[in-house]
């Protein structure tokens, strides 16, 4: 018997199930109808026994990582020795200036701004740069910053104060980690133990900086003793230069390479670098009914087709699976084609080309580049 089995049999013996054991266990020259005296002695005792056994059901539930869910899963990671990541906060870059136009100096770190809309996102001024523009984080963690660029209002009066706005997206954050994806990742830590700078050892490095939201690690790139990593921004984008430095710094930094005095083992060299953005342009012939208007039609494509593109860069740090070490991902114009028969009102297409071939697209993950799908142009021809 498995601890699910066991789990639902505690589920299923429910009120009726121990009313009717009892029951039965009494005399048949006894009343035993409902509202008898017997049947109304009985029924609270039945009562109480279901609820035990969904308490034990739960119980048995909640003792493993495969079942368990919120704080029972927290208990079962920590005993791992790791935990639930937390949400991050955005970082942005922000420019201030005057009536004419001019940046402004009088902007202090700790400085509050915030979003126009009914729900304000605010900001606190963390740094200035030389050129007097600065970056602010967010002061409440998750993903709901990340998307918004534009006008900002000052919290924090100042009077030379002309106009603001949010101009870049520095590091975008992370929402709390799921259940489902910190379940995976106790399930299969057992696969690769991170230890001694092995490849699952950097993983577990670069995961725990919140601003990477992925990493492929090339061992051995440039000879003995080099390590390359490759890494993602939390929206599965290439990671800008400021998040590159950051974490060459924190792993091996550049002025000390190889002397341990980052999180990498000593004699490791190791470089960061983001990867190559490849577009993929796609075109077909679709075919829409006439209860379904083209322009709507077509827009759910072009949205099918990137949360599909989005969901192959949440792929793109997986180990081959064939080979158990280095990566590798095709693009099929088959599953593309898929993804546009799914959209309501198409009611045929034609095999898209790729980049303008009519041939999938075998992306190049190697120790000089990793390329990193994006979804480009998306012709649809009636």
């Amino acid at each position: 018997m498995t601890p699910d089995d066991l789990a639902q049999e505690f589920e299923e013996h429910d009120v009726d199930y121990y009313l009717d054991e009892m029951l039965d266990a009494v005399p048949d020259d006894i009343d035993k109808r409902e509202g008898s005296v017997i049947y109304d002695a009985i029924a609270p005792a039945a009562l109480v026994m279901a609820q035990e056994n969904l308490r034990m059901a739960t119980i048995i539930k909640e003792t493993y990582v495969k079942t368990a869910d919120g704080e029972f899963l927290d208990y079962r990671a920590q005993e791992r020795g790791t935990e639930r990541y937390a949400a991050t906060q955005t970082e942005v870059k922000a420019k201030i200036t005057d009536s004419d136009g001019n940046s402004i100096n009088n902007v202090q770190i700790g400085d509050q701004f915030a979003s126009i809309g009914e729900t304000p996102i605010f900001y606190t001024v963390t740094q200035i740069y030389d050129d007097l523009t600065v970056a602010m984080t967010a002061d409440d963690p998750g993903t709901t910053p990340n998307g918004y660029l534009g006008q900002i209002l000052p919290v924090t009066p100042n009077d030379e104060l002309s106009w603001a706005e949010i101009t870049e997206i520095i590091a975008p954050a992370r929402d709390e980690e799921t259940d489902d994806h910190l379940r995976a990742r106790l399930l299969g830590s057992d696969d690769w133990i991170a230890y001694g700078g092995n490849v699952s050892d950097y993983l577990a490095m670069t995961n725990k900086i919140s601003e990477v939201g992925a990493t492929q690690v090339y061992p051995v790139w440039n000879g003995a003793g080099t390590v390359k990593l490759v890494i993602l921004n939390n929206n599965l984008m290439p990671a800008n230069k400021e998040l590159v430095k950051k974490v060459k710094n924190l792993v091996d930094p550049s002025d000390v390479e190889a002397q341990g005095y980052g999180i990498a083992p000593i004699d490791h060299q190791v470089t960061v670098v983001a990867p190559t953005a490849l577009p993929v342009d796609i075109a077909t012939n679709i075919q829409i009914d006439g209860q379904h208007g083209a322009d709507v039609v077509k827009q759910q494509i072009n949205d099918k087709l990137s949360e599909y593109f989005k969901n192959l860069r949440a792929d793109w740090h997986v180990i081959d699976p064939k080979t158990g070490r280095g990566y590798a991902m095709t693009i099929y114009r088959s599953k593309i084609l898929a993804q546009i028969m799914q959209i309501e009102g198409v009611v045929n297409a034609t095999i898209p080309t790729l980049n303008g071939a009519a041939q999938d697209v075998q992306l190049v993950f190697n120790n000089d580049e990793s390329q990193l799908p994006i979804l480009g142009k998306v012709t649809l021809n009636e």
